[in-house]
C-alpha cells in the first residue's frame, strides 16, 4: 500500500461520498488516533477506515460534521471491525456521541483463542506475515500536516484488519468459540464514555 492508495478526507463532500460507499459495504475496519501524551485535553485527531475496496483517513480537524460516519457506525447491516475497540468506542462516544453496532473485535478474539501476543502488530505478524512499524503509536496526531510516515502508519492499522478478522474467525469456528466472541461483541455495543480514563 502506497500513500496514493490512501484517501485523505478533508471536506464534508468527501466524507459524504465515503460514507455512501462504506454504507454499501458489508464490513468496515475502524480505528482512531488521539494525542493524550501530547495534549492536556484529549480528543480524536484522526479516524481511519478500510473496506474491502479502500482505505481512507478522515481528518476531524478539517471536517466539521462527522455525522455521515456516525450513521455508518450505527448501521447494524455493516459489520465494524476494530482492534481493542473499548477505547475507540469510548472516545467516539465522548467526542461525537457515536454508537457502533455489529462489532468484531480482533483483540477480544485473540484473548479467547489464548494468543500469547494480543497486540495488533503481533497478530498481523503471526497470521498475515505482515510487520507493522509501531514507532508512531504515541505520535502527536494533533500536528498538521501529517508526515507521509504517519499517514502510512495510520492507514496500516485498518488496511490489514479485515484479513486478520477472517483468519481469526476461522480459528474461532474451528474451536467452537464463535458464540463466546459474539457475546463479548454484544457487550461492547453498550460501552459509553464514563468521564474517567478507561
Amino acid at each position: 500500500m502506497t500513500e496514493s492508495d490512501i484517501a485523505m478526507i478533508t471536506t464534508s463532500e468527501q466524507l459524504g461520498q465515503l460514507a455512501e460507499r462504506l454504507g454499501a459495504a458489508s464490513r468496515v475496519a475502524v480505528d482512531t488516533e488521539a494525542a493524550s501524551f501530547h495534549r492536556y485535553i484529549d480528543r480524536v485527531y484522526l479516524i481511519q477506515v478500510s473496506s474491502d475496496q479502500e482505505t481512507a483517513l478522515i481528518d476531524p480537524l478539517a471536517v466539521d460534521n462527522l455525522d455521515p460516519l456516525g450513521a455508518v457506525l450505527a448501521d447494524a447491516k455493516v459489520e465494524k471491525v476494530l482492534h481493542d475497540a473499548d477505547y475507540d468506542l469510548r472516545i467516539l462516544d465522548r467526542d461525537y456521541g457515536f454508537r457502533a453496532h455489529h462489532l468484531f473485535d480482533t483483540r477480544v478474539v485473540a484473548q479467547l483463542l489464548g494468543e500469547p501476543g494480543i497486540g495488533l502488530a503481533a497478530l498481523l505478524e503471526k497470521y498475515l506475515d505482515t510487520k507493522l512499524d509501531k514507532k508512531y503509536q504515541r505520535a502527536d496526531w494533533s500536528m498538521r500536516p501529517l508526515t507521509p510516515e504517519m499517514i502510512a502508519y495510520a492507514a496500516a492499522d485498518t488496511h490489514y484488519l479485515l484479513a486478520l478478522r477472517d483468519r481469526l474467525e476461522r480459528e474461532l469456528v474451528e474451536r467452537t468459540r464463535l458464540a463466546w466472541a459474539q457475546e463479548e461483541f454484544s457487550v461492547l455495543e453498550g460501552i459509553r464514555w464514563s468521564g474517567a480514563a478507561p
